[in-house]
């Protein structure tokens, strides 16, 4: 069964449409944008979205180059999750981060490194389990800028800077975490961006590690399988709403155009039209915190196998043709600090 991963996100947003000071006599009204979350639908979410976004002479993407040897690992910027490999295999591709850029400033790139377990094995036939981090496990992550306005290619990189994971000899071949079953380490670098995404977001989120984790929990659980079940009885308006933040923070973070959204929206569509979806159970998981306590997420536990591994535990299975598939949402939770008490809380994707 293969899988496929998605990443969701939300907030409220507000906007106004202006008209022209005069119009052509023949011109139609324009028809009002809505002004409040309950007033999304599947019908204008786009265009309540692209007309808020904000483009700019310069719009710098970031992207992450990640190399990984006797290892798997997990990366994480501003504390969210952004890639994991559980696999020998190397990332191709650049990794783009901007979802979880903010704002301007110093943003932080967090590596977790595990052993490689049975991988060996598994892909060569010899060998042993590896339980342990090796003096050759290594981590090398290049930091690079592209601006969406050009090229994108490889000689519009900039490169912002190098890391490699840290290492305990003079001649910096031992790996520092050689012998431990686990690794972590952090760098910093700064990015420069034209927007603002700090407020009705994941950045301005209450510490849910505080509260009641009960409480928390019975929150978490409710909004899952009601997402799930809204899901299963395709229920467009319902999910727009829920994606509506998370769509525009992406939009906005990576320069989107209105075509660039409506394809986004049509990929959940597809999904959504689909009769043969079927909802899991949302069971055998752990309450996990990331961006510094803000956000919540109920994750499966199974750390063996790689279909489930820090994947999130509401998810879907369906067919497409006769493959079968899976998809795991994001559903990473946060509190707005406004009107936020430790008793009395609302959840929202990040």
């Amino acid at each position: 069964m293969r899988l496929l991963n998605k990443l969701v996100l939300l907030t409220v947003g507000f906007f106004t449409l202006l008209g022209c000071a005069q119009q052509p006599k023949d011109a139609k009204a324009t028809t009002a944008l809505p002004t409040a979350i309950e007033e999304i639908n599947s019908e204008n979410m786009v265009a309540a979205i692209s007309a808020k976004i904000k483009h700019f002479d310069e719009e710098p993407l970031y992207y992450l180059r990640i190399g990984k040897e006797n290892c798997i690992i997990e990366v994480l910027v501003n504390d969210m999750p952004v890639y994991k490999s559980y696999e020998l295999s190397n990332l191709a591709s650049p990794l783009r981060i901007n979802g979880s850029i903010l704002k301007s400033g110093t943003q932080t790139v967090t590596v977790r490194m595990y052993p490689v377990g049975d991988l060996i094995k598994e892909a060569y036939e010899y060998g042993e389990t590896i339980t342990q981090l090796g003096d050759a496990s290594n981590v090398s992550i290049r930091v690079i800028q592209l601006d969406k306005q050009g090229a994108m290619g490889l000689n519009d990189e900039v490169e912002l800077l190098e890391y490699q994971s840290p290492t305990a000899d003079a001649n910096g071949e031992v790996f520092a975490g050689a012998g431990l079953p686990f690794y972590e380490y952090a760098f910093e670098f700064f990015a420069k961006v034209p927007y603002d995404l700090s407020e009705n977001s994941w950045g301005d989120a209450a510490d849910l590690s505080t509260v009641d984790q009960d409480i928390l929990e019975q929150k978490m659980l409710t909004y899952y399988k009601t997402f799930l079940k809204e899901y299963k009885r395709g229920n467009k308006d319902f999910i727009a709403q829920k994606y509506y933040q998370s769509f525009y923070v992406q939009a906005q973070a990576y320069y989107k155009s209105k075509e660039e959204i409506q394809e986004m929206w049509d990929e959940e569509l597809e999904l959504l039209n689909n009769p043969t979806v079927k909802p899991q159970p949302v069971k055998a998981y752990e309450m996990v915190f990331y961006a510094q306590g803000g956000v919540a997420f109920l994750r499966h536990i199974d750390k063996e196998d790689i279909y489930y591994r820090n994947k999130c535990a509401g998810y879907v299975e369906y067919f497409r043709g006769d493959d079968e598939r899976g998809v795991f949402f994001g559903l990473y939770l946060y509190a707005p600090k406004k009107g936020f008490s430790k008793k009395e809380f609302t959840l929202i994707m990040s």
